[in-house]
């Protein structure tokens, strides 16, 4: 059983605090008599997020009444063995908590919601969308070229591809793409090739990640006073490819309208401009109503709450909500000098509810 998870939670007053309910929400949910408020942390870590959830929420006099039922998922079963006891301790400590913990992606969230808890709208959902420190800091999970271990990079261990698997079977092709779309590498090409010739004279290191980092460092040649290892776009791709991670979570960004209550919250934490990219783009879309109207129109699906479909088959301007604040919020100075891999990071919240530009409702 792991016992530590040493792990520092970004931004994570920020979050919580534009996630929690507001006043339009909860009188919504006093007129039909509602006690209970669904949380989701879709990537739920040490708990770091979730814990300062649950003592946030007993410290609020106007949600004393309310039950707060947090559902998290997690990849790394590392993680969920160690978050697990916290919340176990804080669940005996405060009785209007309840938990459940789903070893999975995140990309599955609708069906698991679906399956677990049908019918259920969710009044609060975040992720964390980056790697934990301490999947970077194990040797062993092969993340990190600063110090020897396997070329892994699996964030949930029991999967089968590893990145030691795409070095050796991916074509040039294949390889170019994943280090251009994923690392924004301007020498993919030359990498991709150098990888393929080398790997087909078996002298591509492939057991060790730093042999692999130096192997890398030389083949792309930059400049020796570069502000990062010349590694690092590569093992970004490798990383992005290995765990699906943009797949992941423009997925679930997709299903989130499905699921969030009127009036509920969204939080996301980027930690690159491709995260933030669909991020960004989605909470566009949701904000213009785009996104859901192609998919019904598309689909003739009516998974959507009736507001919502009324809305935007009345009125062409019709929005699911808004950014708030715009543009997202980024860690203080003080955060970053407490905490270095805090510097990238972005934080964007939505709050979903009914209006458009001809309605006051």
């Amino acid at each position: 059983m792991t016992t530590t998870f040493n792990h520092i939670t970004v931004l994570k007053k920020e979050t919580i605090d534009n996630l929690f309910p507001s006043e339009s929400l909860l009188s919504c949910l006093k007129n039909k008599n509602e006690k209970e408020l669904f949380f989701l942390d879709a990537t739920l870590g040490g708990a770091g997020h979730a814990l300062y959830l649950i003592d946030s929420f007993a410290q609020r006099e106007e949600l004393k009444n309310y039950q707060l039922n947090l559902i998290a998922i997690d990849r790394d079963l590392e993680a969920i063995q160690y978050a697990e006891n916290l919340l176990n301790a804080k669940k005996n400590e405060f009785q209007n908590f309840n938990f459940k913990i789903f070893h999975d992606n995140f990309m599955n969230s609708q069906d698991l919601l679906s399956a677990h808890f049908p019918g259920q709208k969710f009044h609060g959902v975040y992720a964390d969308l980056g790697v934990s420190s301490p999947q970077l800091d194990k040797s062993d999970r092969g993340f990190s070229f600063l110090q020897e271990g396997p070329v892994d990079m699996r964030m949930d261990c029991t999967q089968t591809l590893t990145a030691k698997d795409v070095l050796l079977t991916y074509s040039e092709k294949e390889l170019v793409k994943i280090f251009f779309d994923y690392g924004e590498e301007p020498k993919s090409k030359k990498l991709a090739q150098c990888i393929v010739m080398d790997r087909s004279k078996g002298l591509l290191p492939v057991n060790n990640i730093k042999e692999l980092a130096a192997y890398m460092k030389r083949v792309l040649a930059y400049p020796s006073n570069s502000r990062s290892h010349p590694a690092t776009r590569a093992f970004q791709a490798l990383r992005i490819e290995v765990n699906s991670e943009l797949e992941s979570i423009e997925t679930l960004l997709n299903s989130i309208p499905q699921f969030v209550h009127d009036f509920g919250k969204a939080a996301f934490i980027s930690f690159h401009s491709l995260e933030d990219r669909l991020v960004k783009r989605a909470m566009r879309n949701w904000q213009s109503g785009k996104m859901a109207k192609e998919k019904a129109e598309k689909q003739n699906d009516f998974n959507l709450p009736l507001h919502i479909q009324l809305c935007l088959y009345d009125n062409r301007k019709a929005t699911f909500g808004k950014e708030t604040p715009r543009g997202g919020i980024i860690p203080t100075e003080a955060e970053i000098a407490n905490n270095s891999r805090s510097r990238s990071a972005r934080l964007r919240c939505f709050e979903f509810h009914r209006t458009s530009e001809n309605s006051n409702v």
